[in-house]
């Protein structure tokens, strides 16, 4: 089964860190849940599922589901994936409220049950929560610490190796290479738009690689979109 790659990726682009990393995800689930989840894919269908309601209320931009279909009676597994940038108080009641949730959706008998965290920013909650008799583990993934920023650097989430905090000698170059390299304006957006929130002098670097690259007005326009955005808070 064909992965549906852009029919998730709704056509306003958030502005938020989460927002962004969640956009760049569902443009590219294969790849997120590959490097970024630890999923061993082996050629089976990647599909996007709308998540149950408690997962919509908390937070529309930053958390979503996927379905990997194996066939042949294996389970399917379902992949709950979150992007949370910082500490909130009750997040991991949350994540538990989630896990009931997919449960009832998704049945015992035909599906396998994955929660994960990714944390931009890195600092967040190990992935274990314990209250009472109840118990929960999920995995917590630090950008800036787990995923391998050579692996990123070779695929679509290039820009999230920006926070690698082991970056290679040339991940300016190989960031504007995989932006360069996109044929979706709305994608390459986001991407530039990622780039901007890296902040400093990373940040001033691949922008002017960018424009080097020829890619000034794919710079200005996300830049305009940006400030125009901030203006209407």
């Amino acid at each position: 089964m064909a992965d549906n790659v852009h029919s998730a990726v709704g056509s306003a682009r958030p502005r938020d860190l989460g927002g962004l990393f969640k956009w760049l995800l569902e443009a590219h689930p294969r790849d997120a849940l590959r490097l970024l989840c630890g999923a061993r894919l082996d050629g089976a269908g990647v599909i996007h599922d709308e998540p149950p309601e408690p997962l919509e209320q908390h937070d529309r931009q930053c958390s979503g589901a996927f379905l990997v279909l194996r066939g042949d009676g294996v389970p399917t597994d379902v992949y709950h994936i979150v992007v949370q940038v910082e500490r909130t108080e009750g997040f991991q009641e949350w994540m538990v409220t989630c896990w009931s949730s997919l449960a009832l959706k998704y049945s015992r008998s035909g599906h396998r049950i994955h929660q994960v965290v990714l944390w931009p920013l890195g600092n967040g909650y190990p992935g274990r929560f314990r209250r009472d008799r109840s118990r929960l583990e999920y995995r917590s993934v630090s950008v800036p610490d787990d995923p391998d920023p050579g692996m990123l650097l070779a695929s679509p989430l290039a820009p999230l190796a920006l926070w690698s905090q082991k970056p290679p000698p040339d991940l300016v170059e190989r960031v504007v290479d995989q932006i360069a390299a996109t044929t979706v304006l709305e994608e390459q957006l986001v991407q530039v738009e990622l780039c901007m929130l890296a902040g400093g002098d990373l940040a001033a670097e691949v922008l002017d690689a960018l424009g080097r690259k020829g890619l000034n007005d794919v710079v200005e326009q996300a830049r305009s979109d940006r400030e125009i955005e901030q203006g209407r808070l």
